[in-house]
């Protein structure tokens, strides 16, 4: 063998070496990606469309995210339902409404809140039934919106409440707080602990965060390496009663989930969507 073939063959068995490395290490990183967690932001009690609404709801416009809003039917004014209707045409990138109208409710009110009786707890079948009916029947002849997704006032609800819902089949989210709720297993499932199937028309996304008048950044970042475990989080927040530092936290948050860790927004049902279309 020639010196120049010596070099040759070297220089191809090098060339294998590094370009085995080169794969074995993409490889390593591709099979290490994980998805990005997703946030849902659980926005409740909207009545009329108050200044904080048009704050908050230009901030998800601003920020290229979105969220849920829960509405109280009783409580919108006739003058507003043309804002909201507007509001709901507003997408994103992908097409989903930047703002997801959801059923909070009819009235909202807390009958007995001592004795633990509201709207959705302790009361008997047909109150809860006609209060559900009622707020779907505001959706889609009041507001021409189709409500896919619930949440109970005050996160308070029974056995009756999942049996109510199994009679308006267009609601396939349930979000629930799961120190307060119940909900049954066979129907409605969690997607943190199970595998969604084309076939699984409810899910309930149970809340991480209750949040009311203020928003607490440091718990955000110092439980984000538990969160990241999960597949998604919801944050309940209360933007009708937020001032001006409340707002200002709001921002850092979204900038601590989208800029500085690449998170992804999505609304309840739009997350419905996504499960079943992975």
């Amino acid at each position: 063998m020639s010196q120049n073939e010596f070099f040759k063959i070297k220089y191809i068995l090098f060339s294998l070496i590094i370009t085995s490395i080169f794969i074995s290490c993409v490889d390593n990183v591709s099979q290490n990606q994980t998805k990005p967690l997703i946030i849902i932001l659980k926005a409740d009690d909207l009545g009329d469309i108050t200044a904080n609404w048009n704050r908050f709801i230009k901030k998800l416009i601003d920020d290229s995210i979105c969220a849920g809003i829960g509405v109280i039917s009783k409580n919108v004014d006739e003058i507003f339902i043309p804002e909201i209707q507007r509001i709901s045409t507003i997408n994103q990138v992908d097409g989903f409404p930047v703002v997801e109208f959801w059923n909070h409710g009819y009235d909202h009110l807390s009958l007995k809140m001592n004795d633990e009786e509201t709207e959705f707890l302790n009361t008997n079948y047909d109150y809860q039934y006609n209060h559900f009916q009622l707020a779907q029947h505001f959706f889609s002849d009041s507001l021409h919106i189709t409500s896919h997704s619930f949440g109970a006032p005050n996160n308070r609800s029974d056995s009756k409440t999942d049996s109510i819902i199994k009679n308006f089949p267009e609601i396939n989210v349930w979000q629930q707080y799961s120190k307060l709720e119940h909900y049954n297993r066979k129907v409605w499932k969690n997607p943190k602990y199970k595998i969604i199937n084309n076939t699984d028309q409810h899910i309930i996304l149970s809340i991480d965060y209750l949040s009311l008048k203020t928003l607490n950044v440091s718990d955000f970042e110092k439980n984000f390496i538990n969160d990241t475990k999960k597949p998604y989080i919801v944050i309940q927040i209360h933007p009708a009663i937020w001032d001006s530092a409340a707002f200002e936290d709001f921002e850092n948050i979204v900038q601590f989930y989208k800029k500085s860790h690449k998170a992804r927004f999505m609304t309840p049902y739009q997350y419905y969507n996504y499960l079943h279309n992975q």
